[in-house]
Parts: C-alpha cells; structure tokens; sequence
C-alpha cells in the first residue's frame, strides 16, 4: 500500500506450458529512501513440486536526496536570554536518517566568557523533517561592551546535500548600561607648583574604548595669569578605569 500494491492469487500452467507469469505494481514516492525488498512465495502446487518457493522483488530508490538549510540565517537576542535554539530544515521529509556537522565561529568569545559553544552533529531522524542546534550557556556579564555576534555554520551532510542558508548569525545584544565619568579635586601645594594632575575614574570597566573631552575654566582664577588654559581628549581603552591629565 505504500511501495507496492499486495497481490496474490493462482496461476495455472496449462499442460505442456513452462511458464507463466504474473504482476506486482510497484507504487511511486518522493521520499529519499533505501532500495526495499518485497518476497513473493510459492506455495500449494498440484500436479507438480516446487524447487524453490520464493522471489525477492527490489525495489530502488530514484528520488533525490534533500537539502539541509538553516529555517533563517540570522537572529538576535540579550545576553539574558540564557541559550538560543536554531531550526534547520529540510527540503522534504527523508526515509534515511540524515546527518550533519556544525561548528561555531564569531567575534563572540568561547570558552564560558560569553557563551559555551560545543562543535557537533545533528541527526534528524527518519521521516523528520527538522531539527534544532542550540548555542548554549550564553553569559549575562556586568560589562558594557559591543553587540557580539556567533555564526554557526552547517558541513559534511550525510543522506542530504547542503542547500544556500549553512550560516547562522546570532547576535548577543549586551544589556549593561555604560559606566559614569568623574573627576577629582586637586589643590595645588602653592602658587609655585609645576602642575596640578587631574584624575578621570570610570565606575567600571568598560569592554570597549571609552573617550571624554576635557577643558579648563574660569573660577576666580584666570587663564593665562594664574593658570595655563588646558584641553584635550581622554582615552580610556577596554578594561581601564582611570586617566590622568
């Protein structure tokens, strides 16, 4: 009913015949299959001994085999969101399980910094017509940095071929707010001092360059007469938490 039609019945040699023959159909799918077998058997002879009772009738597979895309390539989410899970589809369902290979890449750091990434396999079972790969254990960290993003890319299909969507870009949004800028007092020893060194502090450490302009003004006293007017740009680079002027 689903490869072949059943049949069954008598066949009747009359005398002096040495063969006959009969009809099995045989039923056309799309599904990527293995070559399958049907027996036929002999029984109940009259007037005659059977030798060998049974034929085997192969049928082969002459559909083609799917193709294995990721179901989007790219997605985001906040580094909150604890993992992300990735479908990947097939192009039709297949009667042979089918494999394939994935592995992550990014500017996103492994290794427990910013997700866990473990290369692998994925194994949709037969007459599936899905399955998913997660990016797992994706930290939620206190440091202001750069949306990052991991690309997991798909290779070494088996039972399948590899369609046009292989790469998946999943990017982590950061949800930290940027760290505060200060600045701290300085009294000047004497009228006679070299310099007056001011130090910039930032709440946190930052994971990207921070930059912050600077300028003196009047108070009582003056620019060019009690003091040198000074202005400029502090770099603080990822990691660093001070400057000084």
């Amino acid at each position: 009913g689903a490869d072949y039609t059943a049949s069954s019945g008598t066949l009747t040699f009359a005398a002096g015949e040495t063969s006959k023959t009969f009809t099995v159909p045989v039923l056309a799918d799309s599904t990527d299959e293995a070559n399958e077998t049907a027996t036929l058997t002999l029984s109940n002879a009259a007037n005659a001994t059977i030798s060998d009772a049974t034929g085997t009738l192969t049928i082969t597979d002459d559909d083609a085999a799917p193709t294995v895309n990721f179901s989007s390539t790219s997605s985001s989410g906040a580094e909150s969101v604890s993992s992300k899970s990735l479908t990947v589809n097939l192009s039709a369902v297949s009667g042979k399980d089918v494999t394939v290979d994935y592995a992550y890449v990014g500017n996103a750091t492994g290794s427990g910094v910013d997700y866990s990434p473990t290369n692998g396999t994925l194994t949709i079972a037969a007459g599936s017509s899905s399955g998913s790969i997660t990016i797992p254990s994706i930290v939620d960290d206190a440091l202001d940095e750069p949306n990052e993003t991991v690309t997991v890319t798909l290779s070494n299909a088996s039972n399948a071929t590899l369609g046009d969507d292989i790469a998946h870009v999943y990017t982590i949004t950061d949800n930290d707010n940027p760290p505060s800028l200060s600045i701290n007092d300085v009294t000047a020893s004497n009228e006679n001092a070299a310099n007056a060194t001011f130090t910039a502090t930032l709440s946190a450490a930052s994971g990207q360059q921070v930059t912050v302009a600077y300028a003196t003004s009047n108070g009582t006293a003056t620019a060019g007469a009690d003091y040198t007017d000074s202005s400029g740009t502090l770099t603080f680079s990822a990691g660093t938490t001070t400057q000084t002027f």
